[in-house]
């Protein structure tokens, strides 16, 4: 009887450690790191490159761009920003800063996007591309999109800093202290 419990409890604890060796979204892991979940949120969204983001902006097929950076960043400097003379560079783009830890919140909030932004408020089929400094944030941020039922979310990959050097190389560096 003690073999028994000694060989039920050994498959129950092997059973318990095999389980969990695998990371995944889908089943509620923890992670070791933000680069693991960075990694893991990359693998199950589309990420967009700079060259197919700026066509979609120079022929005018994208009307939603979401900065998901802190506002205090999207202040400095954001992907079609006027110039002194109020034109936008894409106008049938729109750019909306919503912070990543405001996201779920505010994207299916018509009265956000009616009274705040003034834009309309994207559908769940709309085509919405995200960015953050260097795409990490937005990565994590467009997963959570997915989640939620958007079906056509792009990542910019390499975020705002490729927007700016678009000849730099793409590297996996962290954005800002806060993240990607």
């Amino acid at each position: 009887m003690k073999k028994q419990l000694a060989i039920l409890t050994t498959l129950a604890v092997l059973l318990i450690v095999l389980s969990g060796c695998g990371q995944s979204f889908a089943s509620g892991e923890i992670f070791d790191s933000s680069k693991v979940l960075i990694a893991e949120a990359k693998a199950g969204i589309t990420e967009i490159s700079y060259e197919d983001f700026r066509h979609k902006m120079e022929s005018g097929e994208l009307r939603i761009l979401i900065d998901v950076r802190e506002a205090d960043e999207f202040e400095e400097g954001y992907i079609n920003q006027p110039n002194e003379a109020y034109e936008y560079p894409y106008p049938e783009t729109f750019t909306v800063n919503i912070p990543r830890g405001f996201l779920e919140f505010r994207i299916a909030d018509c009265k956000y996007w009616d009274y705040d932004l003034w834009v309309e408020m994207p559908a769940k089929d709309e085509e919405i591309v995200l960015y953050s400094m260097t795409g990490e944030r937005s990565a994590l941020a467009a997963f959570t999109l997915q989640q939620m039922g958007y079906s056509k979310v792009l990542n910019l990959k390499g975020g705002y800093m490729k927007w700016l050097d678009p000849t730099a190389s793409e590297t996996e560096d962290s954005d800002k202290s806060s993240g990607g």
